[in-house]
């Protein structure tokens, strides 16, 4: 095992390697440079978490047992650009290593399958997570890792053991990253057959495949308990966490099956979630009927050589692909999607780029470029939907500024932050719904994400949001009133009848709660 291991490492340091990860870097450092230098952040929980944070028991209690301890070894410390280009840095060693196990030569397709992937909407998204961001980039490192020592360490034992154990601690960072393990193992299972290796081959990497999943799925259960009964707490209803069982599995896996391949078609067929600013002109149904086209070609030699066993193997591997894209919909259909949840469908294309450049005959130089240049608008496309997000998130940051410190000054001419006051204050509404509030050209295209203002509603939402804005915008130390406090006055007529900022009046005070409404629309819980 330690000579795997030193010869990987050689293997790293060749000049293949590190060209290709340095490409690959600061290629993905100039698509995010905005965020990094802007310390642009999402505006839900990116808002609400600081440059400092440890993961807690909230953590532990969705299931995210390795979180603390990998904020611990970094002492808690969130700050830009540290946080982005470690996850960066991360995520492109998981794709440089991804790609060697497909193809053995770089070209274009390769370059472009990597910037494809390393642009995706998933990674953008995460990044805005800045106080997570590490957590997405270590949990795929891991997923990457525990798929590449499964494939590649031929001894059966150790590819299950260690292959259980990385991907244990992958999900213990995120669980969704089950994905990215599960695809590339699927997509090296296709490459074998296209490749006619031996049945018995065949066979073993099935083996370790399934045993490792299994394993790695049981170790990250066990230890999830442990720890949880050790820190004496339970799991929590999020995307139900707490009704996760064998038989929850088992009798959910028929509408976990349909609403994985319902989000796998929503995300490359509709507008939903913005993605890619060609989607809207059906770039994803070329893309996607290029790539069928390639598969069935590969289908049909292997029909024509009267494989028909490899021929059933492969096609059900090809379904269970696009399936896989989002495997934790099979452990949990209740869940609610999320984009920084879609690292399996991001990575969907790129993963079939390189599987079919590593297995093609000769192709026509007509066949070549039409791939190279679907390829490249799809790194196009990623690229300029990631500038899009971004500038929504400076554009309603900015926006927003100047709405937090014209409160901060009528606060502060309401004698809120006189010495002996112990007021606490309410804001009701949502800021971007305020007609003051400036959305520019792009915030409108922008993902729900990035179009910062646009908070929650609930009043543990609102509360963090705007402690998160009276830190990070208009830094001032004040007082937010209690949820229960602002769930009782936002239901009075008191609340209804009062103007908004920037009128008179839009800040009252009853008893010790001084109320600020900025827009009318606070009553809608999400």
């Amino acid at each position: 095992m330690s000579v795997e291991i030193k010869a990987d490492i050689r293997h790293w340091l060749r000049e293949l390697d590190k060209k290709y990860f340095f490409v690959m870097l600061g290629f993905a450092v100039m698509v995010y440079f905005p965020l990094i230098s802007q310390r642009l952040v999402n505006t839900f929980d990116g808002l609400w978490n600081g440059s400092w944070f440890i993961g807690g028991f909230w953590e532990l209690s969705i299931g995210r047992w390795l979180w603390c301890v990998a904020d611990a070894v970094r002492f808690g410390v969130q700050t830009e650009p540290l946080n982005a280009l470690l996850t960066l840095s991360m995520m492109v060693l998981g794709i440089t290593l991804l790609r060697r196990l497909f193809v053995e030569r770089d070209n274009a397709l390769t370059y472009f399958a990597g910037m494809a992937a390393i642009s995706g909407a998933a990674v953008g998204v995460q990044l805005s997570y800045r106080y997570m961001s590490p957590i997405f980039g270590l949990s795929f490192l891991f997923a990457v890792l525990a798929a590449y020592w499964v494939i590649t360490t031929t001894h059966a034992g150790a590819a299950v053991g260690c292959g259980a154990v990385i991907l244990a601690l992958s999900l213990g960072l995120y669980q969704a990253n089950l994905a990215v393990f599960c695809m590339i193992l699927l997509a090296y299972l296709l490459r074998l057959l296209f490749q006619n290796a031996e049945p018995q081959k065949t066979g073993v990497h099935i083996a370790k495949s399934l045993g490792s999943a299994a394993a790695g799925m049981v170790l990250y259960w066990l230890v999830l308990k442990l720890v949880l009964a050790l820190c004496r707490i339970d799991l929590t209803s999020y995307n139900g966490a707490a009704e996760i069982s064998v038989k929850s599995i088992l009798f959910g896996l028929p509408n976990g099956i349909l609403q994985a391949y319902r989000i796998f078609g929503i995300y490359f067929f509709r507008n939903a979630y913005r993605h890619n600013t060609l989607q809207p002109f059906g770039l994803f149904a070329a893309v996607l009927a290029m790539l069928a086209v390639w598969f069935l070609c590969r289908f049909v030699r292997m029909a024509r050589s009267g494989k028909t066993r490899g021929l059933l193997l492969g096609t059900a591997a090809l379904l269970a692909l696009s399936l896989a894209c989002n495997a934790m919909m099979l452990i949990s259909s209740e869940a609610v999607w999320r984009m920084q949840m879609g690292g399996g469908l991001a990575l969907f294309v790129p993963l079939c780029l390189l599987l079919l450049e590593g297995t093609r005959p000769e192709q026509g130089n007509k066949a070549r470029w039409l791939v190279l240049v679907l390829a490249f608008l799809v790194v196009y496309g990623n690229v300029y939907m990631m500038a899009v997000d971004q500038e929504a998130m400076r554009q309603g940051r900015d926006s927003l500024r100047v709405m937090s410190d014209r409160i901060v000054n009528d606060l502060t001419e309401e004698g809120c932050f006189d010495e002996g006051n112990h007021w606490s204050v309410m804001i009701a509404g949502r800021p971007s719904s305020n007609p003051t509030f400036k959305k520019g050209d792009l915030y409108p295209s922008a993902n729900r994400y990035a179009q910062m203002g646009c908070f929650w509603l609930s009043p543990e939402c609102a509360r963090l949001s705007w402690r998160g804005v009276f830190e990070k915008i208009t830094p001032v130390e004040i007082t937010l009133c209690e949820d229960e406090d602002y769930q009782k006055l936002r239901q009075t007529e008191l609340v209804a009848e009062m103007p908004v900022y920037p009128q008179e009046g839009y800040i009252q005070q009853v008893g010790d709660i001084v109320i600020v409404k900025v827009s009318e629309d606070y009553l809608i819980d999400e």
